[in-house]
């Protein structure tokens, strides 16, 4: 019996070795939270006994078996993220720009850091690119000879649609820019319809601007071109729930992992932490947190004396996220880290609100742990996350540049006294957990069927390869109506000569009679 035991022990240990790929993961976002999910994502598949090896600007907090790190330089975004909360500059065109030349050249600067250059000559049977903006990356799929997989930390676009051609559904489901549930009006589609074609516009732009990166990385002598490297993505992953905005059509490389940072079950918090909010049994506690980016310490000194305010005079305890030595007038009940570990935060039984961003990391973890969001949205998609919220019950909207303390306050004792919001956020934490797997037991699985079926060259959809004329058979359309226009024009004509020919024997017939 232990014979038998022992050789079959063997036997699986020698086909999980088989089954163990080498994967590189490449995720130069400035965005932390975005990288977050690229880490979460290579340590399943490290757990699973695949040897990864991950490029990002950020360190895992501790060392995990398989896990390779390389950590590069970015460009700095505090400058700009600082402006966002001092001058509201977070929706201005111009930001956007910056933000997209910033993350050129955060990749650019990945791909020729000498750390990254010494392991060019390794053998990866697969490359994980983290996109956000930066989508040249991809031509390590080709120099590595190995297929790509996408992961993208937010939902479906113009940008990660063209990776695998996957339809947008412009006359049913709403931009992510525009965000919104449910049937859309005439207006609706008008506007949804506008929207699409700026993205069609920033798409074309940014790979136009891209277009140098990709020629300076990927010389054409040697690589394909950047526009076929740009949709021919094995695999795509969305860090999105279809519960959190509304059903679409997927092709099958177009796979959905929303919260894929989540853990099932939390890490023990800092032994502080967890004092501070285990001793907030009695009234609850309020978790503040404006995301990676954003820094609370850069908040304008009138709304941060609006906020402390009414912290002060609240009964629940407060762990801020604070980035600083010291708060300024800190009130007893505010607790402040640098660095909090937010998903473990949230799973906390006595966190009764979290004050956010916006961000869809942090949306998703809220709705994961049932705890209601107060948004105050600053750039990007937040807005539509937050409003998304906002519909389904579980979140108030405060809008950024009329914080004071009276709506501050208002908002924030709206939402802890009122139970409704709390009940609401338990029903839709069932239901976003309700799966038939989890979400990194599905990516894994998916990542490891694309190394499995070298790129899985059979899920590739035709529509990626075609034009815009093509795949909207606008061609077909102008042939039809050509077709159509002179098909009637030969029939005219056809009718015509036979009428006149008629014509003519009819009065022969009649002058001779």
């Amino acid at each position: 019996m232990k014979l038998v035991l022992g050789v079959t022990i063997a036997v699986c240990v020698c086909i999980a070795q088989l089954e163990a790929y080498r994967i590189l993961c490449v995720h130069p976002s400035s965005g932390r939270s975005h990288v977050l999910v690229g880490q979460a994502l290579l340590k399943g598949l490290a757990e699973r006994g695949h040897e990864v090896t991950m490029v990002s600007p950020y360190k895992l907090s501790k060392p995990v078996a398989n896990y390779r790190e390389i950590v590069v330089n970015k460009v700095d975004l505090d400058s700009m993220t600082k402006d966002f909360l001092q001058k509201n500059t977070g929706r201005s065109p111009s930001m956007m720009i910056t933000l997209f030349q910033s993350q050129f050249q955060s990749a650019e600067m990945a791909l020729q850091d000498p750390q990254f250059v010494a392991i060019k000559n390794e053998h990866f049977d697969l490359v994980i690119v983290g996109f956000f903006v930066a989508d040249f990356v991809l031509g390590l799929g080709p120099h590595f000879n190995a297929p790509t997989v996408v992961l993208f930390s937010a939902g479906l676009s113009k940008l990660t649609a063209d990776f695998v051609g996957n339809p947008r559904a412009v006359s049913t489901v709403p931009s992510i820019l525009l965000g919104g549930r449910g049937p859309m009006s005439f207006a609706d589609r008008v506007k949804n319809f506008l929207v699409a074609g700026i993205e069609n516009a920033v798409s074309a732009a940014s790979a136009h601007f891209q277009a140098a990166y990709y020629e300076r990385n990927f010389p054409s002598d040697r690589y394909p071109p950047y526009a076929d490297v740009r949709k021919n993505a094995s695999l795509v992953l969305l860090n999105t729930h279809f519960s959190q905005t509304m059903p679409r059509p997927y092709l099958p490389n177009m796979v959905e992992v929303g919260g894929l940072q989540i853990k099932p079950k939390p890490d023990p918090l800092p032994e502080d932490i967890r004092e501070w909010l285990d001793g907030a049994s009695e009234h609850g506690a309020v978790y503040f947190c404006l995301g990676s980016n954003l820094k609370s310490s850069d908040l304008p000194p009138a709304k941060l004396d609006a906020i402390l305010k009414t912290f002060a005079k609240l009964k629940q305890r407060v762990l801020l996220k604070w980035e600083s030595d010291t708060i300024p007038n800190a009130p007893p009940n505010v607790l402040s880290k640098a660095w909090l570990p937010q998903d473990d935060v949230l799973a906390h039984p006595n966190v009764k609100l979290f004050i956010s961003h916006g961000g869809l990391g942090g949306t998703s973890e809220a709705k994961y742990h049932g705890v209601p969001v107060l948004g105050i949205p600053i750039f990007a998609e937040q807005d539509q996350n937050i409003q998304a919220l906002v519909d389904e019950g579980i979140a108030m909207m405060l809008d950024y540049k009329q914080l004071d303390e009276r709506s501050f306050s208002r908002a924030v004792n709206i939402m802890v006294r009122e139970h409704r919001y709390r009940e609401r956020a338990k029903e839709l934490s069932a239901l976003y957990r309700d799966r038939p797997q989890s979400a990194m037991d599905l990516a894994c699985y998916w990542v490891e069927y694309v190394a499995r079926h070298k790129g899985a060259p059979h899920l590739h959809y035709p529509g990626a390869d075609m034009s815009f004329l093509e795949r909207e058979s606008l061609d077909v359309i102008a042939f039809l109506l050509v077709a159509t226009y002179l098909t009637l024009k030969a029939l005219k004509l056809v009718i015509g000569f036979t009428w006149r020919k008629l014509f003519r024997r009819s009065n022969k017939k009649v002058k001779h009679n």
